[in-house]
């Protein structure tokens, strides 16, 4: 069976560039354990490496990128409802692990009223939008 950091690398693989993590750095399978959501994991790999041995012949990390992604993909037709928990439950560990937080510069505290600052807009650039006028016709 497909490790379950292999799977999730994949998902979000993280970037370098930003300086962003990638899935398994946030403890996904801490996650997992405190949410009670071992069976989800497992149930979700398994259906993963079936439909790679049935389309691919191949296990899931002896493919390339795009065909790991296709795997995946393919995942949301066998069973919607495993893929959508699953996929949901990534991205709001990932997304709520402090690390990351970090990285995207937002706190756990609301933006608004006190809470994150916002940088100012320019709404300049609305101006030439608004003096084009109406560009609709009233209806009768």
């Amino acid at each position: 069976m497909t490790d379950l950091k292999t799977v999730i690398d994949a998902m979000l693989p993280g970037d370098s560039v930003l300086g962003m993590p990638c899935a398994s750095a946030i403890d996904f399978e801490i996650y997992l354990k405190q949410h009670n959501l071992n069976q989800l994991s497992f149930d979700f790999v398994q259906m993963l490496d079936k439909i790679c041995e049935d389309k691919k012949g191949m296990s899931f990390v002896d493919l390339d990128e795009v065909q790991k992604m296709q795997a995946i993909n393919a995942c949301k037709l066998v069973d919607v409802r495993v893929f959508s928990a699953m996929v949901g439950h990534l991205l709001k560990a990932y997304y709520t692990a402090p690390d990351v937080l970090m990285k995207i510069k937002s706190g756990s505290v609301p933006p608004f009223p006190n809470g994150n600052s916002i940088e100012d807009d320019d709404w300049s650039i609305l101006e030439s939008v608004y003096e084009r006028g109406q560009v609709f016709r009233e209806a009768p």
